[in-house]
């Protein structure tokens, strides 16, 4: 069994939050900050799944002038949403800066996101690198005997939802939702498993994150809570079918002959999107784009479903 998106996203999610905070102790001398936090996630994804997950890095000769230094398009059968983000790593003493001068403009950073994000038909999102510590509601949940629970240290939000007065994630974390909401909008807890495979007679062992979904939570429980007031991102569902669910559809559109070429590098409307984006990356000033192929994602992640 090959761990799908919804793992990949939960444990780089736990990765980023356990390193960060051995990161902030202070007999660490390491820095880690957001563009070593990005280029490392982005690596893994990519190293996982690279039948689904295309990733293109641009020259950057100024800083964004759009606000973001990363854009996400997520492909499904029916529709397609795209985001553009900028990553924020709350810092050792938990101050979290929204505000930040563009230098090559002198414009607010949040206001060319903003700007940026509408004038092109995506969704301005704010990817937020966190401690366990830092966090109040997107906490460890309790898990079963024999599971252990993932850290959230990779909190999305929308940043219309967040004012350049804000210093604090507990001012917006309620409006947050952890990035493998994108896949489920549940709470895992994992457990390590081995299996033996047989091929050609010989014996296999592998190692593999069996992924469980804990009980749906009670009316007081603060995962519930917050799941009624973050973002309501659409899921791989919604992008794959007509759920009937009342999904956010900023920067969600129909999937278009352009978002599949997009996925097709060794084809010549691939190689021609390819330079397309490339431009347009350049003269916005987007250092990163990530693709992801979720048109078939159901049958690989194997996720159980709230009955």
């Amino acid at each position: 069994m090959k761990p799908g998106i919804a793992a990949t996203f939960l444990e780089l999610g736990d990765a980023t939050s356990r390193n960060l905070e051995f990161s902030h102790r202070r007999n660490v001398s390491v820095s880690f900050g957001e563009e070593t936090i990005t280029e490392i996630n982005l690596l893994e994804i990519r190293r996982r799944h690279p039948e689904r997950v295309h990733v293109w890095t641009f020259t950057k000769a100024q800083e964004a002038k759009i606000g973001a230094d990363w854009e996400w398009h997520i492909v499904g059968r029916e529709r397609t949403a795209k985001m553009r983000v900028q990553a924020k790593r709350l810092q050792r003493n938990d101050v979290l800066k929204i505000t930040h001068k563009v230098s090559s403009s002198g414009d607010q950073q949040r206001d060319l996101l903003l700007s940026g994000a509408q004038a092109d038909g995506m969704k301005p999102i704010y990817c937020i690198y966190c401690t366990e510590p830092q966090r109040g509601i997107w906490t460890e949940t309790t898990a079963p005997s024999g599971y252990r629970s993932y850290h959230t240290g990779c909190l999305l939000v929308d940043a219309n939802d967040v004012s350049l007065a804000t210093r604090r994630l507990h001012e917006i974390e309620d409006r947050c939702i952890p990035w493998h909401y994108l896949v489920e909008r549940s709470a895992f807890v994992y457990d390590k498993q081995e299996f033996i495979n047989e091929n050609l007679d010989a014996l296999v062992i592998r190692t593999y994150a069996s992924i469980g979904l804990i009980p749906t939570p009670t009316d007081g429980d603060e995962w519930d809570l917050a799941r009624r007031r973050g973002w309501n991102a659409p899921t791989i569902d919604d992008l794959n079918e007509d759920t009937g669910r009342d999904f956010d559809g900023t920067g969600v559109a129909e999937t278009t002959d352009e978002d599949r070429a997009r996925l097709e590098a060794g084809t010549a409307a691939g190689r021609q999107i390819a330079r397309q984006d490339q431009e347009r990356a350049h003269a916005r000033g987007v250092s990163r784009m990530m693709a992801i192929d979720v048109r078939d994602a159901e049958a690989e992640e194997g996720l159980p479903r709230r009955m």
